[in-house]
């Protein structure tokens, strides 16, 4: 009987320790990105502390919602580049680097595009 327990419980904590492990391997990858595209919404976010932009990039059907990336310097939304999504308007070109927080897609830099 102890010669069947200690195999299965062996191997219970192998498999845990591999799950752990590719959690952490997850969480240290996080999903990022650059985007440029039409900015088709602005408004401000139900706490009033941060903007909610959507941005349809070329070639998706629909836009997609990020809101500034938060700073724990500041304790808000990161300054320079909430002021630069606060000033884009509708109907711009805007090219943006996100990170998926796990909450939503945060905006780390912002750049308004020149209309050709």
């Amino acid at each position: 009987m102890f010669r069947r327990i200690v195999p299965v419980a062996f191997a219970l904590v192998a498999f845990a320790a591999c799950a752990f492990t590719e959690a952490e391997a997850q969480d240290k990858k996080k999903r990022m990105g650059t985007l440029t595209g039409e900015i088709k919404s602005s408004k401000v976010s139900p706490n009033g502390k941060n903007q909610i932009i959507e941005v349809q990039a070329v070639g998706e059907e629909n836009p997609r919602p990020y809101r500034v990336m938060y700073d724990p310097k500041v304790k808000g939304p990161i300054p320079k580049v909430l002021e630069a999504v606060k000033a884009a308007k509708v109907g711009d070109r805007a090219q943006l680097d996100w990170v998926d927080t796990g909450e939503g897609l945060a905006i780390t830099e912002f750049q308004l595009l020149k209309k050709k």
